[in-house]
């Protein structure tokens, strides 16, 4: 079991983030590595019958292939959506991760949902779209969700630093409440005040089986890497399952703002119940259905 330590959950309330240092071991990671690089070669396989690129780069490190593909072939193409390529079993191990469910059983509660949001950002080197400003993620997910407690779980594939892109944390920034932001022609929200003259934001710096934990009401950003390799990273969101728990009103509005915006129910990943816990088919059924449905609407959370 690894539950978190009394001093850990204080310090998550307190700060708003907590990072867990080697919590999972770099092979559990293989699963989201291999698949990525398996969407790689099929982008450079297409590239190379167009004639855009002279080689596929077979030979090159994950975190540098994609990077001299799209020099090559002069784009700026991403694989930013990756939602419908992970009904994969192996990938389903990390959003049920004994580590990671542990964990969120220290701030949720011990009974847990998954959003269905398994989010495989990349961040591409001097590549501004990738930048993302100052925001809290419950300013995309509507202003009553400020009412619940939604924990993010963001896990680098690489290590991440300051020239790469690592994420910056607003310590505290969570019990600010929900700032206005108002989303820009990037499509990416902004908040509308200058947060850095509220707070001293810290860089947060991870290695390989690092994973962090935030809440939706913390205010986080990343900047522009300007690396040469891609930073690739995963993230995931959990929310105490309702039917199991008293909630007040504004929670339950909270909870229904969710809904609406992820378009589907969370499903369960951990219950005293275990009959109420998702089983393979369900999750992978949930997915398919999730992705669908997002797939008509924006696709940055």
């Amino acid at each position: 079991m690894t539950h978190l330590k009394p001093s850990e959950v204080a310090s998550y309330w307190d700060q708003g983030y907590l990072i867990q240092r080697q919590a999972l071991k770099i092979p559990e990671l293989a699963s989201a590595c291999t698949l990525i690089m398996v969407l790689v070669d099929r982008y450079a396989s297409q590239l190379y019958q167009e004639g855009k690129i002279s080689c596929l780069f077979e030979g090159e490190p994950f975190e540098r292939r994609l990077v001299l593909i799209n020099q090559q072939a002069e784009l700026k193409a991403s694989l930013w959506d990756l939602a419908r390529a992970f009904d994969c079993p192996e990938l389903f191990h990390l959003i049920r991760h004994p580590a990671i469910l542990d964990r969120l059983e220290s701030l949720l509660g011990p009974e847990i949902s998954w959003t269905g949001s398994y989010v495989t950002r990349l961040k591409l080197p001097q590549n501004q779209g990738t930048v993302f400003p100052w925001h809290q993620d419950s300013q995309y997910y509507g202003q009553m969700t400020q009412h619940l407690h939604v924990v993010s779980l963001w896990v680098p594939l690489v290590e991440v630093n300051e020239d790469n892109g690592c994420l910056y944390i607003i310590p505290g920034s969570h019990n600010w409440s929900l700032l206005k932001g108002q989303r820009e022609e990037d499509n990416k929200v902004h908040t509308l005040e200058e947060v850095e003259q509220r707070g001293t934001p810290v860089a947060l710096p991870m290695k390989q089986g690092d994973i962090l934990l935030f809440s939706n009401l913390t205010c986080h950003a990343s900047k522009l890497n300007t690396s040469s390799n891609v930073r690739w990273s995963v993230d995931l969101r959990y929310v105490a399952s309702p039917q199991f728990q008293r909630q007040t009103e504004q929670q339950r509005q909270g909870y229904d703002g969710l809904k609406n915006h992820y378009r589907v129910e969370p499903i369960t990943v951990r219950s005293r119940q275990p009959e109420k816990v998702a089983s393979l088919p369900q999750l992978q059924a949930f997915v398919r259905r999730y992705s669908l449905l997002r797939s008509t609407i924006g696709k940055n959370l």
